[in-house]
């Protein structure tokens, strides 16, 4: 746990066991953050907005799901058309996307000691299906949230409130991981345990959270407050 133990039972001190582990899923689950955000510039360029980097896409998802990310750029509303030449551009560049080293096994290791599981991502259902699909994870059959089915996106609580929701568990009882500061900050109002999915990702974050730095320390991180 990196030398973090007094800080980890600090922050899980009174806390009721962990049932479920929920994930985010671009750069945590999925080594997908340089491909997503190109296929948003490429939509955006094709439907004849403004050429935008990768950098200046993924800034913006916090504001909200596919159609939210699209309008910003594009400065219209966005169409159903608009969502599929975005879905079209998607299935291309999902062809590269693998998930993390580690993380099939990880998986299978918290299903076979128990865990639920489930993943919670601002994509939106659709892309977060054929992102799971094309890494390969499709078959362990993740309870999933997508930010399209919400009306807050992170850090607001709402996505994995609902994920708790169709999960049946209670928030206290969930580990949520990922890769960015949103995300625990997302698990700190809901009431979850954050841990910071630290193998894909080099920034660090100053919610209080645990720390993996592989997929294969999470289990050991959350198998004391079973």
């Amino acid at each position: 746990m990196t030398g973090r133990e007094p800080e980890a039972r600090a922050l899980t001190a009174g806390r009721g066991l962990i049932e479920a582990v929920i994930f985010d899923l671009d750069g945590t689950l999925a080594d997908s953050m340089a491909l997503v955000p190109q296929a948003y510039a490429d939509t955006i360029r094709d439907l004849g907005g403004p050429e935008v980097s990768t950098g200046e896409v993924v800034a913006t998802w916090n504001m909200g799901s596919t159609p939210v990310v699209l309008g910003h750029f594009l400065r219209r509303e966005v169409t159903s058309r608009d969502i599929d030449r975005f879905y079209a551009h998607f299935k291309s560049v999902m062809a590269a996307v693998r998930p993390f080293p580690g993380i099939a096994a990880m998986l299978g290791a918290l299903r076979g000691d128990g865990y639920r599981l489930g993943v919670f991502t601002h994509a939106t259902r659709r892309a977060a299906t054929a992102t799971l699909t094309g890494a390969g994870l499709g078959g362990f059959r993740l309870t999933l949230v997508g930010g399209d089915e919400i009306t807050e996106p992170k850090p607001a609580p709402e996505g994995l409130l609902l994920a708790c929701q169709r999960i049946h568990v209670t928030p206290a009882a969930v580990a949520y991981v990922g890769d960015a500061e949103t995300d625990l900050q997302c698990a700190l109002a809901a009431g979850a345990l954050g841990v910071h999915a630290r193998w894909g990702a080099s920034s660090t974050a100053a919610t209080p959270h645990l720390i993996a730095t592989r997929p294969g320390d999470v289990a050991g991180l959350i198998a004391s407050h079973r």
